[in-house]
C-alpha cells in the first residue's frame, strides 16, 4: 500500500512539472494549438494525446472559458473537438496526474518527463495574445467581438462546402468567388454604415499550422489568398507555422478560403496526375502545378475583391474612389502591426520550377478560384 501511494505521488509530481513547463512556454509566446502541432512533429500519437490532455486540463484550471481571448479559446475548443474523450477526462479529473493515468495507464513517467523536457527548451516566439498569467479575472463582454456576423460566416462556409464537393469546375469557381466577395462587401458595408474611413475591426495575428507534402507550395497558396485580402504572411520553416496578420474579419475569411482551396487544389492535383513522369520529375511537376495554381488563385481572388468593392460602392450610392481611404487605412494598420510583431523579415526567393506543371496548375485554378499579384513569402 505504501509503494502505491509513493507511485501516485510521484506521478502527480511529474504531472505538475509538465503543467509548469506548459505555463512557462505560454509565457514565451506559444499557444495551445502550437504545442499540439509541435508535439505531433516530434513525438508519437501518445505524446500528442498527452499534450492535448495537458492543454485541456490547464484550460480548465485557468478558467479559459471565462477569461481567455477569443482566439485562444477557439484553439482550446478545436483541440477538445479532435479529442472528445480527453476533453471529458480533463473536465472530470481532480488533477492532471489522475487524468494521465486514466487516459494512458501505459504511459511511463519517462514519457511525461520527455514531453516536459521538449517544452522546456522551446525558444521564445512572437506573442500574439496575453498568456494565462495576464488574463483578467473575467473577460469583458464583447472584448473580441469584431469577427463577421455568424450568419455571414455560415453562408461563406456553405458556399465553400459546395465548391469543394461539386464535380463542375465552373460551379466551384463561381461559389468560391462568391465567398470571397461576401466578407469584402460585409466589411466595407459596415464601415460605410458607421460613416468612418476606419474599419471597426482590430488588427491581429493568427497562426496556421501546415504539414507536408509540398509545404512551401501550400505557403504560396496561403500567401496568395492573404495578399488578395490585405493580409500579411510570415512563414517559420523550422516549426512549419505561418502567421497571418490582418483585421479579424479578413483573417477569418483567409483561413476559410485557404482550408477550402487547399482541398480543391489537392483534388485538382490528383486529377492532373504527373503528365507521365516518375520519381523526381513527377515531384517537380506537382510542385510546379501547385505554384501555378497558387498564383492564378491569387489573381482571381483579387478580381473578386475588386468586384465586391465596386458592388459595395454601388449599393451605398457612392463612387468607388470614396472607399479608397477605408482600404488604405486598413492596409496601413496591417503593415504597422506586422512590423511591430516581426521587425526583421526577409522575402523568400523563388526557385526554378517545371514550366509544364506551372501552366497546368494555372489552368486548373481557372476552375476553382480567384486573384492577386505574384505571391510573396516573408520570413
Amino acid at each position: 500500500m505504501r509503494s502505491d501511494r509513493t507511485y501516485i505521488r510521484t506521478d502527480e509530481l511529474h504531472a505538475e512539472a509538465l503543467l509548469a513547463e506548459l505555463g512557462d512556454v505560454y509565457e514565451r509566446g506559444w499557444q495551445p494549438a502550437d504545442i499540439v502541432h509541435l508535439t505531433a512533429r516530434s513525438g508519437d500519437e501518445t505524446d500528442v494525446s498527452l499534450a492535448a490532455l495537458t492543454v485541456l486540463f490547464d484550460a480548465r484550471r485557468t478558467r479559459a472559458a471565462e477569461r481567455a481571448p477569443d482566439d485562444w479559446l477557439r484553439q482550446v475548443r478545436a483541440i477538445a473537438d479532435r479529442h472528445p474523450g480527453l476533453a471529458r477526462i480533463a473536465a472530470l479529473t481532480p488533477d492532471l496526474g489522475t487524468g494521465l493515468r486514466r487516459a494512458y495507464p501505459e504511459a511511463s513517467r519517462y514519457q511525461v518527463d520527455g514531453l516536459a523536457f521538449t517544452w522546456k527548451y522551446l525558444p521564445a516566439f512572437t506573442r500574439l495574445d496575453a498568456p494565462p498569467s495576464q488574463w483578467p479575472p473575467l473577460r469583458a463582454p464583447g472584448a473580441d467581438s469584431a469577427a463577421p456576423d455568424p450568419r455571414v460566416l455560415e453562408r461563406i462556409r456553405g458556399l465553400l462546402s459546395k465548391a469543394e464537393s461539386t464535380d463542375f469546375p465552373d460551379e466551384a469557381e463561381a461559389l468560391t468567388a462568391k465567398a470571397q466577395e461576401l466578407v469584402t462587401r460585409y466589411a466595407l458595408g459596415s464601415a460605410l454604415l458607421t460613416g468612418t474611413t476606419r474599419l471597426a475591426d482590430p488588427v491581429r495575428g493568427r497562426r496556421l499550422h501546415l504539414d507536408g507534402p509540398y509545404i512551401k507550395e501550400k505557403v504560396l497558396l496561403l500567401t496568395a489568398i492573404g495578399d488578395a485580402n490585405r493580409v500579411r504572411t510570415v512563414w517559420f520553416t523550422r516549426v512549419q507555422i505561418a502567421t497571418v496578420v490582418g483585421t479579424v474579419s479578413d483573417l477569418v475569411q483567409v483561413e476559410l478560403l485557404f482550408t477550402s482551396l487547399l482541398v480543391q487544389a489537392t483534388r485538382a492535383l490528383g486529377a492532373a496526375g504527373t503528365a507521365g513522369r516518375r520519381g523526381g520529375s513527377a515531384t517537380a511537376f506537382r510542385r510546379a502545378f501547385l505554384t501555378g495554381y497558387a498564383k492564378r488563385v491569387g489573381e482571381r481572388l483579387r478580381e473578386a475583391d475588386a468586384r465586391a468593392t465596386a458592388s459595395a460602392a454601388s449599393d451605398a450610392h457612392v463612387p468607388v474612389t470614396s472607399l479608397a481611404p477605408i482600404l488604405a487605412r486598413r492596409s496601413e494598420a496591417v503593415d504597422t502591426e506586422f512590423r511591430r510583431l516581426f521587425p526583421t523579415t526577409r522575402a523568400s526567393r523563388s526557385r526554378g520550377i517545371d514550366a509544364d506543371g506551372f501552366h497546368a496548375g494555372r489552368d486548373a485554378a481557372e476552375s476553382a478560384s480567384l486573384a492577386t499579384r505574384q505571391p510573396r513569402i516573408e520570413r
